[in-house]
């Protein structure tokens, strides 16, 4: 006996007619209303105008019914916008609460909540506490030009591909993130070695080209491409229990990458809160203070 299992292992059953019961549900809601409108008003008015008035009903209750954004349903979209217009747009870092206004001020037109992050500051291994969702750690991952190599190599990197995803039991996260480049460390050691080169002519050459680096640096245009893939565990269980399992993943698919030339490195606290960082806050000024900002604000919000 032959059973076929579909590849996405989440998509929701088939009830009737290869409809989902959510589907069922919407478009059975819809021929009622039909249904009621002809058993009321079908007498009083030609067919022709109540077909008018079905097809936009019908039309509404199939898109509805079918439709979806980015995986997402029409409500699940409508339920979110909505939470989305009533969640407060002011916030502090009050972890304590906030205090109500004494009898004598007058009202505030925007209301004034505690911030809330939906993460800690990673711990000395790296991993990011989620709260409820678990944990996750961010690994950096190196790059290949797919399109240079021979439709052999090519095939051959889909199919480790493949394997990896396969392998997979829990879920991750691949992120191409692309951020301004930052020369500073570059600049610095030029500048550094400038001092001890053997002709002035050289000196003179290495700080036109730290000038030039700087100039580079100052534009918006010039980025540097980051390729993550987020572990994460589920399970809110405590760090020290999900570290193992997170740690026997992380290994599973280095070794995987690792045969079609890709390099897996897990970022450590500082790099992890640097990342976090900049992407909270993409235009704030790089270096280790921006780390620190980030740490004292989740530790602030807590």
């Amino acid at each position: 006996m032959k059973v076929r299992v579909p590849a996405d292992v989440d998509m929701a059953d088939r009830v009737l007619a290869g409809l989902t019961a959510r589907q069922v549900a919407i478009l059975g809601a819809h021929a009622l209303v039909l249904w009621g409108l002809w058993v009321v008003a079908g007498r009083f008015i030609p067919a022709f105008v109540f077909g008018v008035i079905a097809v936009p009903i019908t039309t509404i209750g199939f898109v509805w019914a079918t439709v979806k954004v980015e995986g997402t349903s029409l409500e699940g979209l409508a339920a979110a916008a909505l939470k989305h217009l009533r969640t407060p747009r002011r916030r502090a870092l009050a972890p304590e609460g906030i205090a109500g206004l004494p009898s004598w001020a007058p009202g505030v037109a925007v209301p004034l909540v505690p911030l809330e992050l939906p993460m800690d500051c990673p711990d000395e291994t790296g991993a990011i506490a989620l709260g409820s969702e678990g944990h996750v750690v961010v690994c950096r991952a190196s790059s290949i030009n797919f399109a240079l190599r021979s439709e052999t190599e090519q095939r051959a990197l889909v199919e480790a591909f493949g394997r990896l995803l396969n392998a997979l039991d829990a879920p991750i996260q691949i992120l191409i993130r692309s951020d301004r480049a930052n020369l500073g460390a570059v600049v610095a050691d030029i500048e550094d070695r400038a001092v001890g080169l053997p002709h002035a002519a050289l000196e003179q050459a290495a700080r036109a080209h730290v000038e030039f680096l700087r100039s580079l640096g100052a534009r918006r245009d010039v980025l540097a491409r980051q390729v993550l893939i987020c572990f994460r565990e589920p399970s809110p269980e405590a760090g020290a229990t999900a570290a193992p399992r997170l740690e026997h993943r992380i290994e599973e698919a280095a070794t995987l990458l690792r045969g079609f030339g890709i390099r897996l490195s897990r970022l450590e606290e500082t790099e992890a809160t640097y990342m976090l960082a900049r992407a909270c806050d993409p235009e704030s000024p790089q270096g280790a203070s921006a780390a620190a900002r980030f740490s004292g604000v989740v530790e602030a919000a807590r």
